[in-house]
C-alpha cells in the first residue's frame, strides 16, 4: 500500500487560561511528542469540551487522529480502525469548526478524504447512504461519536435519511460540547421535519442554552401550538418569562403571557395573579380578560367566564373569540338558544369562520336524526356543507354506523363531485358492510374520474380480497356442515380461482367420495401452487387409495422433491414401493408357475435391485437358476432366502439337491440332514431326502 497522509504540522497558538484546559492540553502535547496517540486524542479531547473553541486543541485532536490512523495503516494494515480515525479527523476538519476554519483546511481536507477513500476500499467497506447511517449508528454507540458525526454526513444523499442525520449530528455536537453547531444541526433538521415535535423541542432547548431567548420562544410556542401538556416547554417558557418580567415588572404583556403558562400548568391561582397584574398595568387589554375567562371556564365556573367574556363585549361586541367563548361556557350552562343566536351573529358577518360553524353544528348534531342533520347543514351552512358532512360521514364510519356514513357519503358526493376520498371511504364502508358489488362499483366510478389516484387501485385490491373472503367463509361454513355440494358451488363460484378454493373443491368431492373428481380439483390446485408439497401428496395419496401406484409414486416423489422433510410423502413412498414390489413378486410368482421363467426373472431381479433381502425374490430366483443348471447362482440365492426367512425349509432340501448335481455329496448330506431334522410333512421331499442320505454315506467319509 502506498503511503498514506503524513502528519499535519501545526503551529502553537496561544492557549487561553480555562480551569483545566492547559493542563489538559499540555498534556495532550506530550503523549504526541511521545507518539502515544490514544493518550492525546483523549487528553485533547478533554480540553476541548472545556473550551469547544479553541483551535489549537482542535489541530492537535486532529494531528493525534491522522497520526493514529496512519499507523494503523501502514503498520498494523488495519484499515477499518484507520478509516474510523481518518472520519474522526474529517468531523473535527469539516463539520466541527467554522466556515473560515473549515476553508483554511481546504488542501488538507483533500489528502484526508482520498486517504480515508483507500482504507473503504481496503476493507470492502459499502458507501451506500443506507450502510453510511448504519455505520453511523454503530460507531455512536461505540462512543467513537466524531466519526460517526463524519458518516451521518455521508448519508445526506438519501432523503428518507436526512432529518435523522441532522439531528443524529446535532446530538453528537451538543456531546462534545459545541452548541453553536448543535443549533445549526437541529435547525437544519427542523427545516427538513417541521412538525417533530421531540426535535424542535430539542431545537428550543438548545437556543435557551445558547441565551438566544426570542428564538427559544418562538420555537416553545410552536411546541406548544401542536401539544396540549407539554410540561418540559411550560418550564422552560416560565423561566424565561419569569426573567423578563423581573427586568421589566411593568410589562402587561409579559404578565399576561405569565399567566396564559400557569393556566396551561394547571396552576390557575398563579395564572390569575399574573392576569390581575396585566389588567392593572394595562386595564384596556381585552386578551387578558379573554384569558381570565378561559381559565374560569377551564375550571368549571362558566358563569364567572361569562361575565368576563362580557365585560370585553361591552366595550367590543364583535370580538369572535369572546363570543365564541361565551356561546361555549351558554351550552355547559344549558343555555343553547342564547349559544345559538350568537353562533348565528358570528356566521352572519363571517360565513366562513370554522370554529363558529363547528361549534354550532356541534350542538344541533346530537338533537337531529342523520338525515335531519343533513338537510340542516345543507340549508345553514351552503358553502361549507360539503366538508362539514364529510366530518360527520368520517365520525359515523368510525363509529361502525356504516348504513348512516354510507349515506352521508353519499350525500357528500353529490355536493362535491371530485372529492375522490369520499368516494373512497364510500365503497370501504359499503364493503364492510358487505356490499362488495356495490363498493365496486362505486370504485370503478372513481377509478374513471380520478385515474392516477393508487388509493383506489389499493382500495379495489382491498375490496375484492375481502369479497374473496366472505364467499370462502359461506364455502367454508357449508363444508362444516357436511353441505359438501353447496360448498363446491361457492368455492367455483369465486374467480379467478386460486390454489385455495380448488383446495376446498378437492376436498368437498373425497369427502363425496368421488377421488376422480378430487385428484382432478388437486390437479388443478397444483397447478396454481406449483411449489406445494402438501397438494402433491394429497394426489398421491388418492391414487393409491384407487391402486394406481404408477401415478401415486409419481405424485408422491414429486412432493418429496418440492419438500425434503414432508415426512407424509416419504412413508406413502414407502409404502407404495412396497405395494408395487409385492405386486411384481406376485406376477412374478405367476409367471413361474407357467414357466415363463425368462419373464419371472426379469421382475425378481428388478426387485432385486431395489430391495436385495427379498427372501421369496431370492428363493423363486434360485428355483429358475435351478432350470437353468446354474446350481451354484441358486445354492447362493437359497442361502440369503433362508437366512432371511428361516420358515423356508424347503430351501435346505433343494441345496442339498443342488450339491447332489454338483457331485458335492458332503455338502448335500448336511443339508439333507438339515432338511429332515426341521420338516415334519411325510412326502416325497422328506422320502428321497432320506434315501439319499443312505445312498450317499459310502461316499461320505
Amino acid at each position: 500500500m502506498k503511503k498514506l497522509l503524513s502528519l499535519i504540522c501545526v503551529l502553537a497558538v496561544g492557549i487561553p487560561a480555562f480551569a483545566g484546559f492547559k493542563e489538559h492540553f499540555d498534556l495532550g502535547q506530550q503523549y504526541y511528542a511521545n507518539y502515544q496517540y490514544s493518550g492525546a486524542i483523549t487528553e485533547f479531547k478533554n480540553a476541548l469540551r472545556i473550551n469547544y473553541l479553541d483551535n489549537s486543541a482542535r489541530i492537535g485532536l486532529i494531528n493525534s487522529y491522522l497520526a493514529r490512523g496512519k499507523y494503523f495503516a501502514d503498520t498494523d494494515k488495519n484499515f477499518e480502525k484507520a478509516a474510523d480515525d481518518y472520519r474522526a479527523a474529517l468531523f473535527y476538519l469539516v463539520y466541527y469548526p467554522n466556515a473560515n476554519q473549515v476553508k483554511n483546511s481546504a488542501q488538507i481536507i483533500v489528502s484526508v478524504t482520498s486517504n480515508l477513500n483507500k482504507c473503504i476500499n481496503f476493507s470492502n467497506f459499502d458507501t451506500s447512504a443506507q450502510n453510511r447511517y448504519k455505520k453511523a449508528i454503530q460507531l455512536r454507540t461505540e462512543g467513537n461519536f466524531a466519526a460517526a458525526g463524519y458518516e451521518f454526513n455521508q448519508a445526506l444523499s438519501d432523503t428518507a435519511l436526512i432529518k435523522d442525520s441532522f439531528q443524529q449530528t446535532g446530538d453528537i455536537m451538543k456531546l462534545l460540547g459545541n452548541n453553536e453547531k448543535s443549533a445549526e444541526y437541529y435547525k437544519k433538521a427542523v427545516s427538513v421535519a417541521p412538525n417533530d415535535i421531540n426535535l424542535r423541542l430539542s431545537y428550543a432547548k438548545m437556543l435557551d442554552k445558547l441565551g438566544r431567548e426570542e428564538d427559544a420562544v418562538n420555537e416553545y410556542n410552536y411546541i406548544l401550538s401542536k401539544t396540549t401538556d407539554n410540561k418540559d416547554t411550560l418550564y422552560a417558557l416560565e423561566r424565561i418569562y419569569k426573567r423578563k418580567f423581573e427586568d421589566s415588572p411593568n410589562d402587561a404583556a409579559l404578565a399576561s403571557n405569565l399567566g396564559a403558562i400557569m393556566q396551561k400548568e394547571g396552576n390557575f391561582d398563579e395564572a390569575l395573579k399574573y392576569y390581575s397584574k396585566a389588567e392593572y398595568l394595562n386595564p384596556s387589554n381585552e386578551n387578558t380578560r379573554i384569558n381570565v375567562g378561559t381559565l374560569y371556564q377551564q375550571k368549571g365556573d362558566y358563569k364567572t367566564a361569562i361575565t368576563a367574556y362580557d365585560s370585553v363585549l361591552i366595550l367590543h361586541p364583535d370580538n369572535v373569540e369572546a363570543n365564541i367563548y361565551k356561546a361555549q361556557s351558554l351550552v355547559k350552562l344549558g343555555n343553547t338558544k342564547d349559544a345559538m343566536n350568537i353562533y348565528k351573529k358570528i356566521l352572519a358577518k363571517d360565513p366562513n369562520n370554522e370554529l363558529a360553524q363547528n361549534e354550532m353544528i356541534s350542538m344541533v348534531k346530537d338533537s337531529m336524526s342523520t338525515m335531519e342533520f343533513v338537510e340542516y347543514v345543507k340549508k345553514n351552512s351552503p358553502n361549507s356543507a360539503a366538508n362539514i358532512l364529510y366530518d360527520y360521514a368520517l365520525e359515523l364510519h368510525k363509529a361502525n354506523k356504516l348504513s348512516d356514513s354510507i349515506a352521508i357519503y353519499k350525500e357528500v358526493i353529490n355536493l362535491d363531485a371530485q372529492n375522490s376520498e369520499a368516494m373512497i371511504n364510500l365503497a370501504i364502508a359499503q364493503g364492510q358492510n358487505k356490499n362488495f358489488e356495490e363498493a365496486l362499483s362505486t370504485l370503478k366510478k372513481a377509478d374513471l374520474k380520478f385515474p392516477n389516484n393508487s388509493q383506489i387501485a389499493d382500495a379495489i385490491k382491498s375490496i375484492n380480497a375481502q369479497a374473496v373472503n366472505a364467499k370462502l367463509d359461506i364455502a367454508a361454513n357449508y363444508y362444516n356442515n357436511k353441505d359438501y355440494q353447496n360448498a363446491i358451488n361457492e368455492y367455483l363460484s369465486i374467480q379467478p380461482a386460486t390454489s385455495d378454493t380448488m383446495l376446498g373443491v378437492a376436498s368437498a368431492y373425497q369427502n363425496m367420495g368421488d377421488n376422480d373428481k378430487a385428484i382432478e380439483y388437486y390437479k388443478e390446485a397444483l397447478n396454481l401452487a406449483p411449489t406445494n408439497s402438501d397438494i402433491a401428496y394429497y394426489i398421491a395419496a388418492l391414487y393409491a387409495e384407487k391402486a394406481d401406484m404408477d401415478n401415486a409414486k409419481t405424485f408422491a416423489q414429486k412432493a418429496i422433491s418440492l419438500n425434503k422433510t414432508n415426512s407424509q410423502a416419504k412413508e406413502l413412498l414407502a409404502s407404495i414401493d412396497a405395494n408395487i414390489d409385492a405386486k411384481n413378486l406376485e406376477n412374478a410368482i405367476a409367471l413361474f408357475d407357467k414357466e415363463q421363467y425368462d419373464e419371472s426373472l426379469t421382475l425378481l431381479n428388478g426387485i432385486l435391485t431395489k430391495n436385495s433381502k427379498e427372501p421369496y425374490a431370492l428363493y423363486y430366483r434360485g428355483m429358475i437358476y435351478d432350470t437353468q443348471k446354474k446350481y451354484n447362482d441358486a445354492i447362493n440365492d437359497y442361502k440369503k432366502a433362508i437366512s432371511l426367512n428361516p420358515d423356508l425349509l424347503i430351501i435346505n432340501y433343494l441345496i442339498g439337491v443342488d450339491y447332489d448335481m454338483l457331485e458335492k455329496y458332503k455338502d448335500a448330506m448336511s443339508y439333507y440332514k438339515s432338511f429332515i431334522a426341521t420338516y415334519s410333512e411325510d412326502d416325497d421331499f422328506l422320502k428321497y431326502a432320506n434315501t439319499r442320505i443312505g445312498e450317499l454315506a459310502p461316499y461320505v467319509k
